[in-house]
């Protein structure tokens, strides 16, 4: 039985309820605020639609009930999946899912794919990988035929056989197709290490990154093909409100709303003097209901020509029925145009200017180069990468750091290391990637609907 198969029988059992729980969907419906929508595909009444919002009412009310679906693979694979985003999980219960139900076998590795959430501009591919004898199963970047035009997040690495994985792929200027052909193969562990196997021996940010490149223990292919009805939905809100914020005058040209996520498209006026790095900002239905920034993967996309970001993402509010929406922009982290590079003098241990929040620890020269430590605190963001992992020797030759390093101490101190290796000059100029955070005094509200 594939997933498909199994999915629905599952639902066609839960439409069987049973005697204790008779007219428990209903009590709950009309406990509910209000009614969401449900968005129907050709599924018969009465049959998918139907069984899935009980199914997520009475888990979320009834915990014996809950209890007694945690022992169907399907549903805890479900429980999962939207358990990190509050989009995908409003897609969820709102039967905006699509079963796959593709399993292949290689090599004693196991490959399903279980089910895809995916709109205009986003695919969410949720699949497992099992194989008897491993501590662990990991799946490698995925590539696909024709190549997609699109960033890719990888799956979490290191899980448990039968851990519920997840590739996620954002289109920005092209929307998403009507399907493809993907391959990723498979490495693990089994958890064993050999008695006489070497130490690891001591090693400075300055080497040579060591990659040992892992074990292929199997590779799949699988085609994809996504119901249009799905690809085809999203919404384009003209908005084109300017206004101020530190002295920069921004301009919101639209919105996009999706089912899985909402873009925010912001432009900076060519007399600004900063860029734009990143907003705070909420959306807000008129029942207060609060959207927030997206916490859990692709948060803003940038503009390729200059540092700017220029389009930032929030939680969906697809689902919620709204009829206004207002966006609430709070405030706003900067890279001052003239701050794109600034002068370290490497020989006496300064820095010409830095962040707020970021000050030199020390600058050490060792015979490969230099290690630059800087200590990072509040009002930085002890989380976000300070500089660019980059940097400009005195001809203007620029260099990448392979081993950029990054340690969070806490949750207001962090220390940040550029490895420079081979450079043994005095000066070199290093990149920030923001120079200052502003907090609007009164929220800039912007009617979107």
């Amino acid at each position: 039985m594939n997933r498909n198969e199994e999915y629905q029988a599952l639902l066609q059992e839960l439409e069987a309820t049973p005697p204790a729980l008779d007219g428990t969907a209903e009590r709950a419906l009309r406990r509910r605020r209000r009614d969401r929508r449900l968005r129907l595909f050709g599924v018969p009444a009465g049959s998918l639609a139907a069984c899935f919002i009980a199914f997520v009412l009475l888990v979320n009310l009834f915990p014996p009930f809950a209890r007694a679906c945690g022992n169907v693979p399907l549903l805890r694979a479900l429980a999962q999946a939207v358990a990190w985003s509050p989009s995908l999980s409003a897609a969820v219960e709102n039967d905006y899912v699509q079963p796959m139900g593709q399993s292949q076998t290689v090599n004693g590795i196991t490959a399903t794919i279980e089910y895809v959430i995916v709109d205009q501009k986003q695919v969410n591919i949720f699949f497992t990988l099992k194989g008897e004898g491993y501590e662990s199963l990991s799946a490698e970047m995925p590539e696909f035929t024709p190549k997609q035009c699109c960033s890719v997040l990888g799956a979490d690495t290191g899980q448990a056989p039968g851990t519920l994985l997840h590739f996620t792929l954002d289109y920005q200027d092209n929307d998403v197709p009507e399907g493809f052909t993907m391959a990723f193969a498979v490495t693990g562990e089994t958890g064993t290490v050999a008695e006489d196997a070497p130490a690891a021996p001591s090693r400075s940010i300055l080497d040579e990154p060591e990659w040992e490149e892992p074990d292929i223990l199997a590779s799949f292919t699988f085609e994809l093909a996504f119901d249009p009805t799905y690809t085809a939905q999203g919404e384009l809100v003209p908005v084109n409100s300017t206004f101020q914020l530190d002295g920069q005058t921004l301009m919101v040209k639209e919105v996009e709303v999706y089912p899985t996520h909402v873009r925010v498209n912001v432009e900076g006026a060519a007399d600004n003097t900063a860029w734009l790095k990143d907003l705070d900002f909420y959306l807000e239905n008129e029942d207060g209901e609060r959207f927030d920034s997206i916490s859990n993967g692709v948060s803003a996309t940038g503009d390729p020509d200059t540092p700017a970001m220029k389009s930032f993402r929030l939680e969906s509010p697809y689902f919620a029925d709204s009829t206004h929406l207002t966006l609430h922009i709070t405030g706003a982290t900067w890279l001052d145009k003239n701050r794109e590079r600034v002068r370290a003098d490497l020989k006496n241990g300064t820095v010409e200017w830095l962040p707020e929040g970021v000050t030199v620890q020390a600058m050490q020269h060792r015979e490969n180069g230099w290690v630059l430590t800087f200590d990072v605190t509040t009002p930085a963001n002890t989380h976000n990468q300070v500089f660019e992992s980059r940097y400009f020797d005195e001809d203007g030759t620029e260099h990448s750091m392979d081993n950029y390093g990054w340690s969070v101490l806490d949750e207001e101190h962090a220390e940040v290391y550029l490895p420079l290796k081979d450079c043994h000059q005095d000066t070199v100029w290093i990149c920030p990637r923001w120079s200052h955070t502003t907090q609007a005094e009164v929220p800039v509200t912007i009617p979107i609907k």
